[in-house]
């Protein structure tokens, strides 16, 4: 008995044109996984660098609002020697489009129970792209005896400003334009950006302003402000 012939079909394997298109299939896939992951990737870090830019932000504002909330009138001839709570350049050394704001504060806390004065004297200033807050102790001594840029402690609030903007807004102007002052769009139109205002807009030496508005344009963050309202003695 003849055992049954087995016909068995051809097999066919990929061609070589197959598999190029496999492959290159597989490439872009390969790619566009890498793009969207590279993309996320550079997200996440974006939002992380962002967050970290507000936060520090958030810190500084609450370093300036407790300076200015404790800020106190100026002592023409007294012994912290300031005559402007505001001065552009009363020490020298340091430029006028760099100094910012320059007082004399109260409440300096104390921890530590150490034997000093709680008045402070506090200047911030724009350097390079960079807010700095200088600060030493008032002492009962002469004012010429003084070297601020000497003795001051600085403490480097915020890296990657572009600018900062204050604005002061006065009794006198409080009283001549009344609640246009305070309301509407451009309120901070006829607000004064010196402080005695240059332009003798109501400016007093001898007083504070009713009210500062900060304006803070940092790098990769954007513009930020605050008001602050000066506590009148």
């Amino acid at each position: 008995m003849r055992s049954p012939r087995l016909h068995l079909a051809p097999q066919r394997g990929f061609t070589l044109l197959e598999m190029m298109v496999a492959l290159a299939i597989a490439a872009a896939i390969a790619t566009m996984a890498y793009q969207a992951l590279d993309s996320a990737s550079r997200g996440a870090e974006r939002s992380r660098e962002v967050m970290e830019g507000i936060n520090r932000l958030d810190r500084a504002w609450q370093i300036i609002s407790a300076d200015l909330r404790h800020i106190l009138p100026p002592e023409p001839g007294g012994p912290t020697g300031l005559r402007n709570p505001f001065a552009a350049d009363p020490f020298g050394g340091i430029g006028q489009e760099e100094r910012l704001m320059l007082f004399t504060r109260h409440s300096w806390l104390n921890p530590m129970e150490r034997l000093r004065s709680d008045l402070q004297e506090v200047s911030y200033r724009l350097e390079e792209g960079t807010l700095w807050r200088d600060y030493r102790p008032v002492r009962n001594r002469p004012f010429d005896e003084y070297d601020f840029e000497e003795q001051a402690l600085r403490q480097r609030l915020l890296e990657g400003v572009t600018s900062v903007e204050l604005r002061f807004l006065s009794q006198a102007l409080l009283d001549r334009s009344g609640r246009s002052a305070l309301d509407g769009d451009d309120y901070l139109r006829d607000w004064a950006e010196a402080w005695p205002d240059p332009d003798q807009v109501g400016g007093n030496p001898a007083k504070l302003p009713l009210a500062v508005l900060v304006r803070i344009e940092m790098e990769g963050v954007g513009v930020s402000e605050r008001l602050f309202e000066i506590t009148q003695f």
